[in-house]
């Protein structure tokens, strides 16, 4: 059980730590990427609103002065250096109105004719940004950020300038540096994983340690209280029998009452000592092979006054003697349980049905009434233990509320599960499902 709880713990510490370091991750890279995409936009705004006043000479009428021969071979040349030079390499492109290119240079990439048409397509107004991905001859892919300027003169538009910049390496940077972040993630989240492990074995040791006090006085005052439950019991026996005669009517009430009390004490002390005895870790099942068929029906049999007392009919449906390797005690035990709550909670004239069946290696056995049923919020906590759906009713009639936690230990210990399928007014249906082993036949 605290093993379980341990795993749980840890599995919770680390998916939380991991979460953190998701969302720390994500959020940090969304902020380095926007301050350097931003600054990079900036960057070539500038370098476009520089760009745009040198150029904007160079056409005239479609056609560049001859004066500015000279000037154009300088910016070029400017261009071509800022490709290789400075934090962001920068190069443009002037088009005149006709879409043919008068001046600039461009990064060396695959189809750079198609790229100018892509440039041609799109009319930006001042401080457009947008992204491109092109292919270089290394067969490499690049990314590119572009601005575009119109360019006038005396307000007539003469042309467009589309300055631009390689981004490529520090985009690589920061996948780079996500990968390297994803890389320690990855380790924090295993180390966390170890340290939550024994943080939360370190956390639960005083609880282990106060359970194993709980379980080890409960189990040794239910052995020190069943002696003398059974000398008061057997005493109560001994003065019904010689003074009954002599009795008057109240003192024959209070003594019914006591053995009713001593009874409901015993079986409390037997219930407490199953649960600590479930509770143990050395707590072992005793397997053995049994024709589950054959003692069902010897159950019921012995059980059936209890439903023919409140007029109910009580029914086994089984397919076959269904021979099988498990604790045939507490199987029945189980069984037991679930028959004795299904006639307690049903109505005169109702009826209770017992039926198992093995599939495979799942054998399964459900026990459904036509009774009070359950609400659905309850079915989860009636397998608690000492929680009655009525507790008032319960207390009258003798139950103590361990009876479906016993149920539920017992079918766990084997492996299995027990869940509860209820309509109020309606009546209920309880299923155990355990992976029990059917034996060879020889």
């Amino acid at each position: 059980m605290f093993s379980k709880t341990r795993k749980r713990l840890t599995v919770y510490f680390t998916v939380l730590i991991m979460l953190f370091l998701i969302t720390f991750n994500g959020i940090g890279y969304l902020l380095l990427s926007s301050y350097v995409y931003s600054t990079q936009e900036k960057t070539l705004r500038g370098q476009a609103e520089k760009y745009a006043e040198e150029q904007e000479h160079l056409l005239e009428k479609g056609k560049p002065k001859e004066k500015s021969k000279n000037k154009k071979e300088g910016h070029e040349k400017d261009g071509k250096n800022d490709l290789s030079a400075g934090a962001l390499r920068t190069f443009f492109v002037v088009l005149d109105k006709g879409g043919r290119v008068v001046s600039g240079a461009i990064p060396e990439i695959e189809h750079p004719e198609s790229f100018i048409q892509e440039l041609t397509a799109w009319n930006p107004r001042q401080g457009d940004i947008r992204y491109f991905t092109v292919d270089n001859p290394k067969d490499e892919r690049v990314d590119l950020i572009v601005t575009g300027r119109p360019l006038s003169e005396k307000g007539d538009y003469i042309g467009m300038l589309y300055t631009g910049a390689d981004v490529s390496p520090q985009k690589a940077v920061l996948r780079q540096l996500m990968s390297i972040l994803a890389g320690l993630s990855a380790l924090f989240v295993v180390l966390s994983a170890l340290l939550g492990y024994l943080m939360s074995g370190r956390a639960m040791k005083p609880i282990v340690e106060a359970f194993d006090r709980q379980r080890r006085f409960v189990s040794n005052a239910s052995h020190e209280l069943r002696t003398p439950l059974a000398i008061m019991h057997a005493s109560l026996e001994v003065l019904e029998s010689e003074e009954k005669s002599t009795m008057q009517p109240f003192s024959q009430q209070v003594l019914d009452d006591l053995k009713d009390e001593t009874r409901r004490m015993s079986s409390l002390v037997s219930f407490l000592l199953t649960l600590a005895q479930g509770d143990s870790p050395a707590n072992q099942l005793a397997m053995e092979t049994f024709s589950l068929g054959d003692e069902l029906t010897k159950l019921l049999r012995k059980i059936k006054p209890l439903a023919e007392e409140k007029e109910l009919s009580l029914d086994l449906d089984i397919s076959s003697d269904l021979p099988v390797l498990a604790d045939k005690e507490r199987l029945l035990q189980l069984t037991l349980i679930l028959l004795d709550n299904a006639i307690l909670y049903t109505p005169k004239n109702g009826s209770v049905t017992l039926t198992a069946a093995s599939e495979e290696r799942t054998l399964t056995l459900a026990v459904a009434d036509t009774g009070i049923g359950i609400a659905p919020e309850l079915q989860e906590e009636i397998f608690e233990r000492f929680y009655r759906v009525d507790s008032a009713r319960g207390r009258g009639k003798g139950q103590l509320g361990l009876g479906l936690s016993i149920a539920k230990w017992i079918a766990e210990a084997h492996g299995g599960s027990i869940r509860v399928k209820s309509v109020p007014g309606q009546g209920s249906t309880f299923t155990v499902r355990l992976p029990v082993a059917r034996p060879e036949r020889g």
